[in-house]
């Protein structure tokens, strides 16, 4: 019989938090099991707490990692209305070499996405940094698989800019 790590309680019991099965204290509703599932729960709360589609926010919380990045909204797309994936960026003063150290880190992830993500600037009450794959046609012709394939890329950039926003180059 399995025993809540946080209360001594045995009244464990299996269920579903946030699409994920895992193991849940019926008195205190701690969730334990596999630590990695626990976490992805953990972020995925997270996530809808502040907002955000699980999908993208890997990545979000990637970006947060340099300190000038201010992540302003984000989507992880819609097929039906041919919204493609985007995260919007706001860079502190003195953030642009980071913007600079953020395009070598895509040049580098774009050889392992499906998508080629660009990094495209507009003016937005300020400076607004717009991060979307590139689709090479007409917005009104992108369809479920290409918002799947982008939504695919999503983990991998943020692996690469999690590593890379520790390396020393991106540091110098």
């Amino acid at each position: 019989m399995a025993i809540c790590e946080e209360c001594g309680s045995h009244q464990i019991e299996a269920a579903v938090v946030s699409g994920i099965e895992v193991q849940r204290c019926g008195l205190c509703e701690h969730l334990q099991g596999d630590p990695a599932v626990v976490a992805r729960i953990a972020e995925r709360q997270e996530a809808d707490d502040r907002g955000f589609n699980p999908i993208v926010y890997p990545l979000i919380k990637a970006l947060e990692l340099v300190p000038t990045f201010r992540v302003a909204g984000a989507s992880a797309g819609r097929a039906e209305t041919s919204e493609f994936p985007f995260v919007f960026l706001r860079v502190a003063d003195g953030g642009l070499r980071d913007v600079e150290r953020l395009l070598t880190s895509l040049e580098m992830a774009n050889e392992s996405t499906r998508r080629r993500w660009v990094l495209e600037c507009t003016l937005q009450r300020g400076l607004l940094f717009v991060l979307r794959p590139r689709f090479w046609k007409a917005v009104l012709e992108i369809n479920e698989d290409d918002i799947r394939e982008a939504r695919q890329d999503f983990k991998v950039l943020a692996e690469i800019l999690a590593r890379d926003v520790k390396l020393s180059w991106w540091n110098d």
